[in-house]
């Protein structure tokens, strides 16, 4: 940047001004808009907390600034549409190009869904929510991310695993699965598998052993129910990171289990949060999906039922 320069020139009759920036005043200027961030951060009535915290993080509902959009066709929207929603809408433009602020918001917000991708569940979160842990044929994460399908099987020693369980007919067998966003069970899991666990209760199904997955697929649900010999399947997943949706989970049921059963046969529950669909909303929306999938015998599409339909 040392050196760069804009040309003065002429904008609607009036001439511009050159502007000259060396590296060292673009560094000043960096240092500043840092530590005024930070401040901001670090303020009583701000605390910082990832994922959950204020002052950008995009993972959250605090409202961000309105900036003008030219010629907006129905302005008195902008506020009720940034207000419903964390995604990069309504943000207006300098010149050509995004706002700094909204620029650093979305570098934020990217930043916050590759760190999901690349987090990991603490060995003992199993253990503390009544989990048999499980494991894939993933070695490490590196390999989960290249080779979807090591994913979607146990390894032999967890397959044992399960099958010290087999043929145990759960109406409902749970699982939970790290997924694309381990951090998503970590900030959500416990309090999901809660409310999951209390509605199968309260309509009267039984649930028997829970597993853990570590690297997991969705489709490692189809073999942990065929083992069990479960009516259904439900798997509960940090699902794949959008910008700034680090913290998001997804809920997948299934009925009459098998291995290879397409997704389409499955249904869906996602963006599972404090600031999206509740813990409670999505416990009681999977209890409405598979009193239906028990009486038709079949889910996912043919089930004609998602959030919001009747």
């Amino acid at each position: 940047m040392a050196g760069s320069s804009l040309d003065a020139l002429p904008r609607d009759g009036v001439p511009i001004t050159a502007v000259k920036l060396d590296e060292s005043t673009l560094q000043s200027i960096v240092d500043a808009v840092v530590q005024q961030l930070t401040r901001e951060a670090l303020a009583p009535s701000a605390p910082f907390a990832p994922c959950g915290g204020t002052h950008g993080h995009s993972c959250t509902a605090d409202p961000r600034p309105l900036h003008a959009v030219e010629r907006p066709v129905f302005e008195a929207m902008l506020p009720r549409l940034v207000a419903l929603t964390s995604s990069q809408i309504a943000m207006g433009r300098a010149g050509n190009r995004l706002r700094t602020d909204d620029y650093l918001r979305a570098r934020e917000g990217q930043a916050d869904a590759r760190d999901a991708v690349h987090s990991e569940v603490p060995d003992d979160w199993a253990a503390q929510n009544e989990l048999v842990p499980l494991l894939t044929r993933c070695r490490d994460r590196h390999e989960y991310l290249l080779f979807p399908n090591q994913g979607r099987r146990l390894d032999d020693v967890s397959r044992a695993a399960v099958e010290a369980h087999a043929n145990t007919s759960p109406d409902v067998q749970i699982i939970v699965g790290d997924g694309l966003s381990p951090n998503a069970i970590v900030q959500n899991g416990a309090a999901t598998l809660s409310a999951l666990r209390g509605a199968f209760a309260d309509a009267g199904w039984r649930t028997g052993v829970g597993f853990y997955v570590k690297y997991a697929r969705i489709a490692v649900a189809d073999e942990i129910g065929v083992l069990t010999r479960a009516r259904a399947t439900v798997i509960l997943v940090g699902e794949r990171p959008g910008l700034g949706t680090g913290d998001s989970l997804s809920v997948y049921l299934a009925v009459n289990p098998r291995l290879g059963q397409d997704n389409a046969e499955k249904n869906c529950i996602s963006n599972v949060r404090p600031i999206g669909i509740t813990a409670h909303e999505a416990g009681s929306e999977s209890v409405a999906i598979l009193k239906r999938a028990f009486v038709t015998g079949r889910g996912g599409v043919s089930l004609g039922i998602g959030w919001g339909r009747s």
